[in-house]
């Protein structure tokens, strides 16, 4: 018998077993029947048997709970990159600028004062509304990822600013603006945080804080529209006589920020900010 018919007849008798009741398995099969394997035939002909298309990122399928503290994690829901750091509870998520930025500032140790620890993320000469050449506005700067948020639920979200604003003549319709996205933007990558909105340091207006006061008084306007906590501090420099301690005008000396810690600190416990 050749081939051909060899195969017909084995079909044959295979279904014959089958309306039977027999189980096909038992129908063994010449092995001068079988046909050499054929590659094109089997699409995944050897092991490991990879399923995740090349263009889809490991870190995106691996749960951010395991991921290596310190790892970039590709956020589905925002559409950033994160980074991952673990239980966030205790951590200030702090959005700023050159008042923020010196790890001795007053904002920072205020809030570690308050007992977190703090994830500062900003830059020196932005603001609602202005960058620098490498940096954007804060909106912006978020966006386009000029710096990174931790994935996670902080305690607190902070954003601190309007100097750069001011010094800039920036409008108020500008600042509006740049204030109320970055803080819808927070709102919705971390629904379950708190917030606040931490004012402009300046003298009083009646000292001569000029536009620093009013962009203070701008941003308090704007965070009760969105009822978020506000600590201004449109005319802190005069009320707490810390005129001596500014190093260049608008910034404080490392004595200044030291004496303006513990004020900024008592101001959160006055908004029920502060953790036990």
């Amino acid at each position: 018998m050749g081939p051909g018919r060899l195969r017909v007849a084995t079909a044959a008798l295979a279904v014959a077993l089958a309306s039977s009741g027999a189980p096909v398995s038992a129908v063994a099969t010449p092995a001068s029947a079988v046909a050499p394997p054929s590659s094109a035939g089997v699409p995944f002909a050897t092991p490991p048997l990879v399923l995740a298309p090349r263009t889809t990122s490991a870190r995106r399928l691996t749960p951010p709970a395991l991921l290596p503290l310190g790892s970039l994690y590709a956020d589905p829901a925002t559409g950033r990159r994160e980074r991952i750091l673990g239980d966030l509870a205790r951590t200030a998520v702090l959005i700023g600028d050159s008042q923020s930025e010196p790890t001795d500032s007053w904002v920072r140790r205020g809030l570690e004062k308050a007992g977190y620890s703090v994830y500062f993320a900003g830059k020196g000469g932005t603001g609602f509304s202005v960058g620098t050449a490498a940096v954007h506005d804060y909106d912006d700067a978020l966006r386009l990822g000029d710096w990174l948020l931790p994935y996670g639920d902080p305690g607190l979200v902070v954003v601190q600013g309007g100097g750069n604003d001011a010094t800039r003549r920036s409008s108020d319709a500008a600042i509006t603006k740049g204030a109320v996205a970055i803080l819808d933007e927070l709102r919705t990558a971390y629904p379950h945080s708190k917030r606040l909105m931490v004012g402009t340091l300046s003298k009083s207006a009646a000292d001569g804080g000029g536009r620093r006061t009013e962009v203070d008084a701008l941003l308090g306007r704007i965070a009760a529209r969105l009822e978020v906590p506000f600590v201004g501090c449109g005319d802190w420099i005069s009320r707490y006589g810390l005129a001596d301690e500014l190093a260049d005008g608008v910034h404080l000396k490392a004595s200044g920020m030291a004496r303006l810690t513990p004020i900024f600190a008592d101001s959160l416990a006055a908004q029920g900010l502060a953790l036990d």
